[in-house]
Formats: structure tokens, sequence, C-alpha cells
């Protein structure tokens, strides 16, 4: 210890996932993963564990995508929604909606975000081989 600061500890199982951190022996964080070793709880603050004054829970729609992440602070919680093509279709949270539109062909065309005293829908073009044109209100 050379600076006079406690080690820090990278706790880690199989072919090296992160289940957790700590600092001369006090939890930082902690992992919680499923089978898949997709991450479904993170636990920090005041010495993490059953201490921990933060836990974020993560839980995934039976394709793989992700479907909400929920934090013991309600402001900070968003929803995630999916089209049948695997497509982000929309993010919610308590404060603002985000809203993604797509092409037959599966390119982005929009996106409409809404929140308090806001609603702003934002335009995207492509030219013909897929790439994004600027806005031609933003760059005339």
């Amino acid at each position: 210890e050379p600076d006079g600061l406690p080690p820090v500890e990278w706790l880690t199982y199989g072919s090296g996932y992160l289940a957790g951190m700590k600092l001369g022996g006090t939890p930082l964080v902690e992992y919680t993963r499923d089978r898949l070793h997709r991450e479904t709880v993170r636990s920090f603050g005041s010495m993490a564990g059953s201490n921990a004054a933060y836990e974020l829970t993560s839980t995934y729609t039976l394709t793989g995508q992700l479907q909400s992440r929920h934090l013991n602070l309600p402001q900070l919680d968003r929803d995630y929604d999916w089209n049948d093509n695997g497509q982000l279709i929309r993010i919610s949270g308590p404060q603002e909606s985000r809203e993604y539109r797509y092409s037959d062909t599966g390119r982005l065309t929009g996106v409409h975000t809404t929140a308090a005293n806001l609603d702003i829908d934002i335009p995207y073009a492509t030219d013909p081989a897929g790439n994004r044109l600027p806005d031609p209100e933003l760059h005339p």
C-alpha cells in the first residue's frame, strides 16, 4: 500500500465475469447474474451487499432483450419495449418517454421524446446507401 490506500479486489467467477468489487475488504458493488451471465441485480453504496443503499434490478424478455431496469429510486426506472423484428421501439420512465420509428427496411426514421414541458419529434432520413442525411431544418 505505497499510497496509503487499501487494496481494491475484483471478485470474478468462471471465465472472468465480474461478481463484485471490494475496497480494503469493504464491499463497493455486488452483481447477481442469471444462468446466461446477464446482470439481474446490482447492489452498491453504503458497503453494498444486504446493506446496499441502492439496488438496480434488470429483467429480460424471453428473447433476451432488456425489458426493465428498476432502481430503488423510482424516478430513474426504465422500461424497454421491442417490436417483432427485435428493434427497440420505446424507452419509458416516470419522467420521460422516447419512441423510435423504423422504415419497412429496418432503418431508424425518427425519435419522439415526451416529458414534462417537452414534446420533440426528430425525423431521420437516409440516402439510398443507408447513410444518415443531415436534418434540413438544422443544416439548410
